[in-house]
């Protein structure tokens, strides 16, 4: 016979898995909504211990989503400078110490071709936008857009 430990832990996994993309959309569900849910789709009452227990599980696989891809950041800037030579690609990070972690500060690509065509044509600016990156990870995102001679 199972414990009810185990059954618990069983439990609030099954109920991650199932509800993981519903709290990933919404982050900022209440608690008190992903017990309604709970109730109404699987027809089981938990608790909100249970219920903040499942919301942190699916928060920190997000979380682990996003430090897999950022490591995956040097191999992206790798590989753009393998297949673009004479381009900028520059990433930056920050250390709070020498031995800690990284922190992503910014991401910069300029590629050749962009850079030949402005010297050239010098093509006029379409437009510049900017945006605050939300979630786990706060920051701005600037993009600009010029247009291309060849179209």
């Amino acid at each position: 016979m199972m414990s009810t430990t185990v059954v618990l832990v069983l439990e609030t996994k099954f109920i991650v898995e199932h509800f993981e993309a519903t709290i990933e959309d919404h982050p900022k569900m209440k608690l008190r909504e992903i017990q309604r849910r709970v109730a109404l789709e699987m027809h089981v009452n938990v608790n909100m211990i249970r219920c903040r227990r499942v919301k942190k599980m699916v928060k920190d696989n997000l979380a682990g989503n996003f430090v897999q891809e950022f490591a995956m950041s040097w191999d992206y800037a790798d590989e753009l400078r393998l297949k673009n030579p004479r381009s900028t690609i520059k990433m930056e990070v920050n250390r709070v110490t020498p031995e800690s972690p990284p922190h992503f500060k910014r991401f910069y690509v300029c590629f050749e071709a962009l850079k030949k065509g402005w010297k050239e044509g010098c093509r006029p600016i379409l437009g510049l936008d900017g945006c605050f990156l939300k979630g786990p990870f706060k920051g701005k995102l600037l993009a600009t857009v010029v247009m291309n001679g060849n179209y």
